[in-house]
């Protein structure tokens, strides 16, 4: 009985990996439909107990391979865009800028969706539920699991749960498969103070 309970539990994780693979896959294949992404969003952040923590909206923009442009207009002005191999976040109110290697931002969504680097897509597995894929890091951090949703192959929704309960929520609209490059050319202010955040400078 010991063996037969064995084979059968080995024979599942043989399935369920496999699964794992197709469904990531898959992704990939309707990610790779597009070199170039753009919509506006509207954020919700809502905490464990399901009140909410905080809202804002703006415009994305994405281009492979590593191109970010994210423009918070409401409630308040921010810009987060890659360059070269680091991650800027400029808050105009302060006039200040934080400058991230992009290897420090490699689990967020959106650096994700513009990467071509098959290494990155190893540290997730990937689950298919319905119209949406479930991104689950294999190194446990500040995010618990991400989803991207789609209608069609267009991306309508993505989801960040949280470590901590809270739950990241960016609802897109006027999506495009396409950005114009004139967007990504951000210049932030010569007197800006900087706040270099790189883990090697």
């Amino acid at each position: 009985m010991k063996y037969i309970f064995s084979v059968f539990f080995l024979f599942a994780q043989v399935l369920c990996h496999s699964a794992q693979a197709d469904d990531k896959t898959d992704l990939k294949k309707v990610l790779d439909s597009f070199n170039a992404f753009s919509a506006s969003f509207t954020q919700n952040v809502i905490k464990k107990d399901r009140t909410e923590l905080a809202s804002s909206k703006g415009t994305i923009s994405l281009k492979k391979p590593d191109l970010l442009m994210m423009y918070t207009s409401e409630p308040d002005e921010q810009v987060l865009f890659t360059r070269d191999n680091k991650v800027y976040f400029y808050d105009p109110f302060i006039n200040q800028v934080s400058i991230f290697n992009k290897s420090q931002m490699s689990n967020s969504p959106f650096i994700l969706l513009t990467s071509n680097d098959a290494l990155q897509w190893q540290n997730y597995e990937v689950n298919k539920q319905g119209d949406s894929y479930v991104l689950t890091p294999k190194i446990k951090g500040e995010i618990k699991s991400l989803s991207l949703d789609f209608a069609g192959d267009v991306l309508s929704k993505i989801s960040i749960d949280m470590s901590d309960g809270n739950t990241n929520t960016y609802i897109l609209s006027d999506q495009k498969k396409s950005a114009d490059d004139a967007v990504f050319d951000y210049n932030i202010p010569s007197d800006a103070e900087v706040d270099d955040e790189r883990l090697t400078k």
